[in-house]
């Protein structure tokens, strides 16, 4: 019997309905369910206050997880999936960079799903921005481009 095939049976419930139409809604509901997941964001920063902040900003359009530093946020990459990572680059334990780096061993695609907000103007961070290509936002940064640039991950991952 087709997974989807539904019987006619004398109930109220579905008395009088087109199985083929059943059928259709069903479909529509299964090839929803990727559309309707709810996006995972990180955010590994290690101002406590910047980290609420960015979160209150995506938790409508996400799930956000906090890592106060890289070794926080590579646990938690480890353990599941984040359609968007933002990071800081200067963190305590273990920066952005180290991060990034221990992260595309897990996850090769990383490149696409993260960006680097930091105040730092170190020739070496840039190199490494520029090396892998990444997104880069220099802090301060203003909301709307750092909403701007998640938006345009989250919808690069979903395709």
């Amino acid at each position: 019997m087709n997974a989807l095939h539904v019987e006619h049976k004398t109930t109220e419930s579905i008395k009088g309905i087109d199985p083929v139409t059943i059928d259709h809604q069903c479909i529509s509901r299964f090839q929803g369910l990727t559309e309707a997941r709810k996006k995972q964001i990180l955010i590994i920063e290690d101002n406590r206050n910047l980290a609420e902040l960015m979160s209150m900003i995506f938790e409508d359009d996400g799930d956000v997880e906090i890592a106060d530093n890289g070794s926080i946020g590579l646990t938690k990459v480890s353990n599941m999936y984040f359609d968007v990572i933002i990071s800081d680059i200067e963190m305590p334990v273990m920066d952005g960079i180290e991060f990034f780096y221990q992260a595309l061993n897990i996850y090769p695609n990383i490149t696409e799903r993260i960006v680097f907000c930091s105040g730092s103007s170190k020739e070496a961070h840039q190199r490494f921005i520029h090396k892998y290509c990444l997104r880069y936002l220099p802090k301060p940064c203003g909301l709307e481009e750092l909403r701007g640039i998640v938006y345009d991950i989250m919808s690069e991952t979903s395709q």
